[in-house]
């Protein structure tokens, strides 16, 4: 259901009214003053964007932004650094359960 805004011209406070059309009789007088002078304006409004559309609009340096700070951060901030010292249970140097020391 259309929710239209309107502006006074003489307060300048903003009014909401509920039209059921956009052709609807418009609203004779401000709901703060009761002045005439009230003329209609554009709401603001929102739109979800789609990942795709995120993607194409992001800054084309943002992947060397991204892999300069990658480059500057420590090793063990990366998680492929955790990855790459992992080993199978078989190849451990120490046998058994697995169990964190502390």
């Amino acid at each position: 259901m259309p929710i239209y805004e309107y502006r006074c011209q003489l307060c300048r406070n903003t009014s909401s009214f509920y039209l059921r059309t956009f052709s609807a009789a418009t609203p004779s007088n401000c709901q703060h003053c009761d002045s005439p002078e009230i003329h209609r304006i554009l709401s603001s409004f929102a739109y979800v964007k789609s990942e795709a559309t995120k993607l194409s609009q992001l800054d084309p340096k943002y992947h060397k932004m991204v892999d300069k700070a990658l480059a500057n951060a420590p090793a063990e901030s990366d998680p492929n650094y955790y990855m790459r010292k992992m080993v199978p249970f078989s190849s451990a140097p120490e046998k058994g359960e697995p169990y964190f020391k502390e």
